[in-house]
């Protein structure tokens, strides 16, 4: 595998992110420099600016005279990011939805029609990620506050779920998943603030505690063998 010379940095980047994401590379794991450099065959200066990059989004932890590491998160680091960003998106949401229009309600309908199409035929999790991922930008489309957004879809339940994706795809099956999500979207059809708020709340909630729990209970099943 090689890239494009000015591409070095960014290609390896992302390449090391298609790692983490898919579990080849595990958090808690070390990060080799020389390894990805030989299978990358580039040297290890873009290798090293790419972690850089990385570890400016969290993904990549430094310890000193023991090298670099996929970034791990305790139980109750996922958990509090989900609820950090159950509060962010609730009250965007909340906020933002006198705005919508006949474009942000056409917008939320398909996504809801691609989850309904899907919800029978998806066998876990990473067919519906993409509808799952509309779906909570499609809610913040009306919010003006730019900021807000970017620190809602930003949050640590982001870097969570990233981490953590292996796990995260097996917590609901396809018709939880959908049913989790029309409770959300029949608090949208009410079009009360308070309702959605706390649904939204609620929902990211509960990802953050079974994440929590089955990632560490995992976690110690392994470490105990």
């Amino acid at each position: 595998m090689q890239f494009k010379k000015e591409t070095y940095s960014t290609k390896a980047a992302e390449y090391i992110r298609g790692l983490i994401r898919s579990g080849v590379l595990q958090p808690g794991q070390p990060v080799r420099e020389a390894q990805l450099s030989e299978t990358l065959n580039i040297s290890r200066a873009p290798i090293r600016e790419a972690l850089l990059m990385l570890a400016h989004h969290g993904l990549i932890s430094s310890e000193p005279q023991k090298g670099k590491f996929v970034r791990s998160m305790s139980a109750k680091e996922i958990y509090d990011s989900y609820v950090v960003a159950g509060i962010l998106e609730g009250a965007a949401v909340a906020q933002s939805l006198s705005l919508w229009r006949d474009k942000e309600r056409a917008a939320f309908a398909d996504v809801m029609r691609r989850l309904d199409e899907q919800v029978n035929y998806a066998v876990h999790l990473d067919t519906l990620a993409e509808i799952d991922e509309a779906f909570h930008m499609t809610l913040l489309s009306a919010c003006t506050n730019e900021r807000l957004i970017e620190i809602a879809r930003t949050s640590c339940s982001s870097l969570a779920k990233f981490l953590y994706y292996t796990y995260w795809r097996t917590l609901f099956t396809p018709k939880e998943f959908y049913d989790r999500h029309l409770l959300i979207a029949e608090a949208v059809n009410e079009g009360d603030g308070r309702t959605i708020e706390m649904s939204l709340r609620r929902h990211y909630e509960e990802v953050g505690l079974r994440l929590s729990e089955l990632v560490h209970d995992t976690s110690a099943e392994k470490a105990s063998v």
